[in-house]
C-alpha cells in the first residue's frame, strides 16, 4: 500500500493556493511519501521549483497542470461560450514533459476564456490529442467534464468520454474520485466507481489540496477573500469546505467509508502509487542551450571573435599594427579569447557584440559595463563595455573563471527610452520563438500582507497602517512578521500589541500563515531568454497584461535550465546624458563626445565635493551627499571607492569615517605586508574590492587567479570546510614567500572579515564613469544638463520640484511653457530653461505633436483664435486647450496674462473656429482662404465679455493641477526676511534630520486625507509643501480635535511638528500649526549689548513666559523674534517654540513697561 498526493495547488495557483513548495514537499516527506505532485490551475509557473525541492529531500517530483478543455476549439474566430472543463495532467516522461509545456504554451498564447479574475487558459481536444504522447491524465474534480455530465443525469455521456479519454490514453487515463463532504462528491464518486467497473478504467483517490493542513484552513479562507475583494464575514462568497489539504494515506484510507467500500477504497489509494512508479526520472537541467551565432561559412565562431578582438583593441589602443601594443594587452587577451573557446562561450560574446553594436550603430545610448564584464578585455576590445580593465586593475577571472564553469553574465544598461529597440532587433534576429522576457513573482510582505489582512478582517485602514508602521525597514526590506513576535523583535511595542490583543493576535497569526506566498505576476524589469530551439519545447510561455509574450518560469529558473538570460537593463541616467549632449549641441555648437571627456577635471571634482549633486548619478542621496562632501574626491579611483563603500555591510562596519579619515591625512595608512602595499595603497590600506582579495592571494600566496576567485567565493559563504582547506594552502603558500605563519593566519581572518563586505571592482569603476559623466555635464554646462534632468523625470512632481528648487540655487531660471517655444522636452532659451509639453497633464502625444508640426509648417500661433482655427477641435480638444491656459503657456495671447479672460473666451472661439472649419470643408471658407494657408482675417472679439483674473492663489492652484508643483510663481515665495527665521527647516531637509527631532517649518497643504479610526475618532493623513518639496504629514486624533479648522486644502501653515522614521519612509507628526495670512511675529528690537546681557536675556524670559498659549487650545500662537543691531546691520534670532506667546496685548503692554522697543509683523510680505 502507500499514497502519493496526485492533486495539489501551490501558492503559484495566485491567490487561490495557500501552499509554498517547500512546505508540500516537508509535508509530504513528513507523511512517508517518496513523490508529490504538482497540478496548478492552468500553469507550470513552480515545476521547477518542485524538482529541486524534491532532489534536495530525496523524493520523486511528479510535474502536472490542472488545465482547463473546451469541447470546441480554441481557433474559432467567434468563439461561443463554452464550458470549461478541468483535467489533470502529469508528464511521464521528457516527452510528455515538452507535451505539457506545448499545450501549457497553447492555451495562453491562444485559448485564453473569459474576462479578468474570471478568464482561463484552455485547449481543445484536437490539442490534446495531437500532444497527449508521455502524459497521464485524470478526471479532476467536480469541475471535470466527467463529473458534469453525472452531475447533470446525462450517465451516457459520461461514459462516452470516459471511453474517448480511454482510446487516447489507454492505461494512462485514470478516473479520480474526490471526497470534500459534499452530497455531489458522493454522487459522482459511487457512477465513476461503476464507470471504471464496466470498462475497466482504474480509478484515483485524491484530495483537491489547496494548503498543507487543517490549521491553515482559516488563513487560505483570507487569501480567497484578498482575491475576490471580499470580508471574511460576508455571508455569501466563495468558500472551500475545510478539508482541502494534503492527507495522509489513512485520512484518504477513511475518507470515503459512508459511501464506497473498502476494496475499492484501497484500490483507488494505491493506484496513486502505481502513477508515481510510471513516472520516469528525466533531467532538465545541464546543458548550456546557447543559440549559435550566425557567421560566414569560411569561418567558425570563434576565428570570428578572435579576429573582431584583435581589430577592436587596436582601435582601443590607437595602434595600426599588432606590434605596436604593450605586452601585457596582448598577452591578456590571448589568454582571455583562449579561455573564452576552452569554457564553450565564443557565441555568447558575438551575440551580447552583435546587438550593443546595432544599439551603437543606431545611436541608442550604452552604458560603459555593469557588473563583473567590465573586467574582461575581450568585452572591452568589443565594444561591449568602455572601461579598460588593465589601466584600471580589473580581473578577468571575476567575470569568468576557468576553475568554475559556469554561464557568463554580461548585463547591459541602455538608454530607457529605447532599451525595447534592442529587444526587438534580437527577437528578429533569433526568431519570436526563441526570445521572450522573463516572468517574475510578487510575494506578499510582512507591511502588505498586514494590511491585505487587515482588509479582510474589517480592521480600519488607520488601524492597520499604524500597526504596520511599526515594523523596520532596513536596506528595502521589512522585518518578517515571525522577527516582529520574537523575543528579540526590534519593535516591543508591536510584540505587545501581539501578545496582549487578542484580536491584534489573530490578525497578525493569519497573516504570518500567508506571509511570503505569490500574490502577483509581473515582467521582470531586465531579463531576456534568447533561446537556440522555439521556447515552448523547454519553457511554458504566456502574455502579459500588455500583451507580451514571456516566460512562466523565473530568472533563476531559466538558468539553471542551461538558457541564455540577458539583462537588457533601462537606465534614466543614460537618456538624460544623451539629451545633455544634444541640448549642448543645438545650443553652442559643441559636440561633446562623452567616452571622451578628460578624466581628472577640477570643475566637476569642485562640483562633486561642495555636494552640489542633485541629479548626480549614485550620489545624490543626502546621505550620499554627506560622505562625498566630506571625503572631497579627487579621482574616478576615488569615485569608485565611494561607490563601493555606500553599502550595508560597510556601512554598519564604520568603515567610511575610517576611509574619509585616511584619505583627508586625520589618520595613518599602513599596510600589512609589503607585498600587498600596491594592492591597496589606492583604497588607503582599506579592502574595499573583491579583486584586492583575489590579488592578495595570488601576489602573497601564490594563488592563481582561478583559485583566487574560488577563495573569495568561499570566504563570502563562510563554508567551514571550504575555508579550512584555503587556509591552509594561503598560510602555506605565504609563508614560502617569507611571510610568518602568525601574520599570514591574521592577514586571513582579515580577509575573511572584509570578503563580508567587499564589492566587485568592475562595476563599481563603471558605474563610477557614469557617474563622473554627469557631474562633468552639470559642472560645464549646467543649463543643459539641468534641463534635461528635468526631461527625463518629468513624470515625478517631487523630484521636478526639487530639481527646479536647485536650478534656483544655481541661478537657473525655469520658465513657464510656451505654445510658440516649448518643445516635447525641456530646452533652453537665452539660457533659461523653457518648460515642455510632455511635462504638462492632459496634454498627450498626439496633442503636442500636432501643435508643433503645425507650428513648424506655419509659423507661431497669433492668438487663442489663431490657435483653434489651425488646430480644430477633433485635434486639439477643449480640454486639451484648457490645460495650457491654466498652466501659462497661452499667456502671450493676453493682456497682463489674464488666464480667466482666456477660458471664459475659449467657448466662443472654439465655436466660431468649428464654424469656419464646416465652412471650409464644405467648399465655403472665406475669399482670403486658401488649400495650405490659414485666413489672416482677424477674429472680432466684440461679442467677448471682459472678465478679472483669477487671484493668485487661485492662479497658482490651477497651474499645479497641470504641472504638479507651483512654477511661475509659489504661495510661499512672499514670506518676510524675519518670517523665514520662523521655519529654518525646509521639508527637503527632514530626510537628513534624527528622528524625534522637534521643528518648525513654513507649507502649504495640497491633499488631504481625514480617516476615522476603530473607536470613531477621526485623524489625518496630510501632505505638506514648500519650495524645496514635500512629505507625508500624520495628526492623530486628539491633536486633530483641536486642528481641523486649520486643516483645509490650500491652506498656509506654520507648522510645528516631530520627525518620525520608524517607518520606511520620513514623516512629521503634527503637533501644532496656524494659518500664516492671519498670523503675526512679535520682534523685539535689542541692541547687541542687552542681547548679550544675562539679566536682559531673563528679563524677556519671564515676560513671556507668562503669556505662553494655554496648552490643548487652537488660540493665538505668536512666535517671538530679536533684532539685534550691531552698527548699521540687524540680526533676526529666534526665540525657542517654548516662548510663543498666546496673550499678545498682554505681553505688549509688559515688555513697553520694561522698556523694550516691540513691533507686530506679518508672516506674508
Amino acid at each position: 500500500m502507500g499514497f502519493v498526493p496526485l492533486h495539489n495547488h501551490s501558492d503559484y495557483s495566485l491567490l487561490d493556493g495557500a501552499s509554498q513548495i517547500s512546505k508540500i514537499v516537508d509535508r509530504a516527506c513528513d507523511l512517508g511519501m517518496d513523490s508529490v505532485a504538482l497540478t496548478d490551475h492552468g500553469v507550470m509557473y513552480g515545476v521547477l521549483d518542485l524538482v529541486k525541492k524534491c532532489k534536495d529531500k530525496g523524493i520523486k517530483p511528479i510535474i502536472g497542470n490542472e488545465m482547463y478543455v473546451i469541447n470546441g476549439s480554441i481557433d474559432d474566430p467567434q468563439p461561443k461560450k463554452e464550458k470549461r472543463y478541468h483535467l489533470v495532467v502529469l508528464a511521464k516522461n521528457h516527452t510528455g514533459y515538452k507535451n505539457l509545456v506545448k499545450l501549457t504554451t497553447i492555451s495562453h498564447l491562444n485559448g485564453m476564456r473569459g474576462r479578468g479574475i474570471f478568464s482561463r487558459p484552455c485547449i481543445d481536444k484536437f490539442l490534446l490529442s495531437k500532444y497527449s504522447e508521455g502524459l497521464i491524465v485524470s478526471t479532476a474534480c467536480l469541475g471535470g467534464e466527467i463529473p458534469q455530465a453525472i452531475l447533470k443525469g446525462r450517465l451516457d455521456v459520461a461514459e462516452e468520454i470516459a471511453l474517448w479519454y480511454k482510446k487516447l490514453f489507454a492505461d494512462d487515463f485514470y478516473l479520480e474520485i474526490q471526497d470534500h463532504g459534499s452530497i455531489e462528491d458522493r454522487i459522482v464518486n459511487v457512477e465513476i466507481l461503476k464507470i471504471g467497473r464496466k470498462h475497466q478504467i482504474k480509478v484515483i483517490a485524491t484530495n483537491d489540496a489547496h494548503y498543507i493542513s487543517n490549521m491553515d484552513v482559516e488563513s487560505h479562507d483570507a487569501l480567497l477573500c484578498i482575491l475576490t475583494g471580499k470580508l471574511i464575514s460576508d455571508e455569501k462568497r466563495l468558500r472551500y469546505t475545510g478539508t482541502e489539504y494534503i492527507k495522509s494515506e489513512n485520512e484518504m484510507l477513511e475518507l470515503f467509508k459512508d459511501h464506497i467500500d473498502d476494496e475499492s477504497i484501497k484500490e483507488a489509494v494505491n493506484n496513486t502509487v502505481e502513477i508515481s512508479k510510471k513516472i520516469e526520472e528525466f533531467d532538465l537541467f545541464g546543458n548550456y542551450r546557447m543559440p549559435k551565432f550566425p557567421v560566414k561559412e569560411d569561418k567558425d565562431s570563434f576565428s570570428f571573435l578572435k579576429d573582431l578582438s584583435y581589430e577592436g583593441l587596436l582601435m582601443r589602443l590607437k595602434k595600426k599594427d599588432l606590434k605596436e601594443v604593450d605586452e601585457i594587452y596582448k598577452k591578456r587577451i590571448s589568454s582571455e579569447l583562449e579561455i573564452i573557446n576552452d569554457m564553450g562561450f565564443p557565441d555568447y560574446f558575438l551575440v551580447v557584440w552583435d546587438y550593443i553594436k546595432f544599439a551603437r550603430d543606431n545611436s541608442i545610448p550604452v552604458g560603459p559595463g555593469r557588473g563583473s564584464a567590465a573586467g574582461s578585455l575581450v568585452a572591452y576590445a568589443l565594444q561591449i563595455t568602455n572601461i579598460d580593465p588593465v589601466e584600471h586593475g580589473l580581473l578577468f577571472e571575476r567575470f569568468l573563471n576557468p576553475a568554475r564553469k559556469s554561464m557568463p553574465d554580461i548585463d547591459t544598461d541602455f538608454c530607457i527610452d529605447r532599451r525595447n529597440e534592442v529587444i526587438d532587433y534580437v527577437t528578429n534576429r533569433y526568431g519570436e520563438d526563441k526570445v521572450a522576457q522573463i516572468i517574475t513573482f510578487n510575494k506578499m510582505t510582512s507591511k502588505a500582507v498586514l494590511k491585505d489582512v487587515a482588509r479582510v478582517l474589517d480592521i480600519p485602514y488607520g488601524e492597520a497602517d499604524k500597526l504596520a508602521k511599526l515594523i523596520p525597514v532596513v536596506r528595502g526590506k521589512p522585518f518578517k512578521l515571525n522577527e516582529m513576535i520574537d523575543k528579540k523583535t526590534p519593535c516591543k511595542e508591536f510584540r505587545d500589541k501581539y501578545i496582549n490583543d487578542n484580536k491584534v493576535k489573530r490578525w497578525i497569526d493569519l497573516a504570518l500563515r500567508i506571509e511570503g506566498t505569490n500574490k502577483t505576476y509581473g515582467v521582470h524589469a531586465a531579463g531576456v531568454v534568447i533561446a537556440s530551439d522555439p521556447l515552448d519545447e523547454l519553457v511554458p510561455l504566456q502574455r502579459n497584461n500588455e500583451g507580451q509574450i514571456i516566460t512562466q518560469y523565473s530568472m533563476d529558473d531559466i538558468e539553471s535550465l542551461g538558457l541564455l538570460k540577458m539583462d537588457f537593463l533601462g537606465l534614466k541616467n543614460l537618456t538624460m546624458i544623451d539629451k545633455t549632449v544634444s541640448l549642448i549641441n543645438q545650443s553652442t555648437g559643441k559636440k561633446i563626445n562623452i567616452d571622451e571627456l578628460p578624466q581628472n577635471d577640477c570643475k566637476t571634482f569642485e562640483l562633486i565635493g561642495r555636494g552640489d549633486l542633485e541629479g548626480v548619478f549614485q550620489l545624490e542621496s543626502s546621505g550620499m551627499k554627506q560622505v562625498v562632501k566630506d571625503f572631497k574626491p579627487n579621482s574616478l579611483e576615488d569615485i569608485s571607492s565611494i561607490l563601493a563603500l555606500y553599502r550595508p555591510g560597510p556601512l554598519d562596519a564604520g568603515l567610511i569615517p575610517k576611509f574619509i579619515n585616511r584619505k583627508n591625512g586625520n589618520e595613518k595608512v599602513d599596510f600589512p605586508h609589503p607585498f600587498i602595499k600596491s594592492i591597496l595603497t589606492e583604497t588607503y590600506g582599506i579592502m574595499v574590492y573583491q579583486e584586492q582579495i583575489m590579488k592578495i592571494a595570488q601576489d602573497l600566496a601564490g594563488y592563481s587567479l582561478g583559485d583566487a576567485d574560488l577563495l573569495r567565493r568561499a570566504m563570502g559563504k563562510k563554508k567551514v570546510s571550504e575555508m579550512v582547506k584555503h587556509r591552509n594552502i594561503f598560510v602555506g603558500g605565504s609563508m614560502k614567500k617569507g611571510v610568518n605563519e602568525k601574520l599570514a593566519n591574521d592577514l586571513f581572518d582579515q580577509m575573511v572579515l572584509f570578503a563580508e563586505y567587499c564589492f566587485n571592482k568592475s562595476h563599481s569603476t563603471a558605474y563610477g564613469a557614469v557617474t563622473y559623466q554627469t557631474a562633468f555635464l552639470k559642472a560645464h554646462f549646467p543649463v543643459a544638463y539641468m534641463a534635461a534632468l528635468l526631461s527625463v523625470n518629468s513624470g515625478s512632481s517631487d523630484k521636478m520640484q526639487r530639481y527646479i528648487s536647485n536650478c534656483y540655487s544655481m541661478g537657473i531660471e525655469v520658465i513657464s511653457p510656451s505654445i510658440n517655444f516649448s518643445g516635447i522636452d525641456f530646452t533652453i532659451k537665452n539660457s533659461q530653461i523653457l518648460f515642455g509639453l510632455s511635462a504638462i497633464k492632459n496634454l498627450g502625444d498626439s496633442a503636442i505633436r500636432n501643435i508643433i508640426e503645425n507650428r513648424n509648417k506655419f509659423g507661431n500661433f497669433k492668438s487663442l483664435s489663431d490657435l483653434c482655427d489651425r488646430l480644430p477641435s477633433n485635434v486639439l480638444n477643449k480640454r486639451n486647450i484648457e490645460s495650457l491656459i491654466h498652466c501659462g503657456a497661452l499667456d502671450e495671447f493676453s493682456i497682463n496674462n489674464n488666464r480667466a479672460q482666456l477660458l471664459s473666451d475659449l467657448e466662443y472661439v472654439i465655436e466660431w473656429a468649428s464654424s469656419r472649419n464646416r465652412d471650409r470643408l464644405s467648399g465655403q471658407g472665406n475669399l482670403f482662404d486658401s488649400e495650405d494657408e490659414f485666413s489672416n482675417v482677424a477674429f472680432s472679439d466684440s461679442q467677448l465679455t471682459k472678465v478679472e483674473d483669477y487671484s493668485l492663489i487661485e492662479k497658482l492652484r490651477l497651474e499645479k493641477q497641470l504641472l504638479g508643483f507651483y512654477l511661475s510663481d509659489h504661495p510661499l515665495k512672499h514670506l518676510t526676511k524675519p518670517a523665514k527665521l520662523v521655519s529654518p527647516i525646509s521639508i527637503s531637509q527632514l530626510e537628513d534630520s534624527k528622528d524625534r527631532t522637534k521643528v518648525s517649518l513654513v507649507a502649504m497643504i495640497p491633499e488631504l486625507k481625514q480617516i476615522t479610526t476603530r473607536k470613531g475618532d477621526r485623524m489625518a493623513i496630510v501632505q505638506l509643501e514648500d519650495l524645496s518639496g514635500s512629505c507625508e504629514s500624520i495628526v492623530f486624533p486628539k491633536t486633530y480635535t483641536r486642528l481641523s479648522e486649520f486643516l483645509l486644502t490650500d491652506t498656509r501653515l506654520l507648522v510645528w511638528g516631530t520627525i518620525d522614521k520608524k517607518s520606511d519612509k520620513t514623516q512629521l507628526i503634527i503637533d501644532d500649526c496656524r494659518e500664516i495670512d492671519n498670523l503675526k511675529l512679535l520682534i523685539i528690537n535689542l541692541e547687541s549689548y542687552q542681547a548679550s546681557d544675562v539679566k536682559v536675556q531673563n528679563t524677556l524670559r519671564d515676560c513671556l513666559i507668562k503669556f505662553r498659549p494655554d496648552k490643548g487650545t487652537c488660540g493665538v500662537k505668536i512666535p517671538v523674534l530679536a533684532a539685534v543691531r550691531n552698527k548699521n546691520s540687524i540680526t533676526y534670532v529666534k526665540f525657542g517654540d517654548q516662548f510663543c506667546i498666546g496673550d499678545i496685548q498682554g505681553a505688549c503692554k509688559l515688555l513697553e513697561d520694561k522698556s523694550f522697543q516691540i513691533n507686530l509683523k506679518s508672516l506674508v510680505s
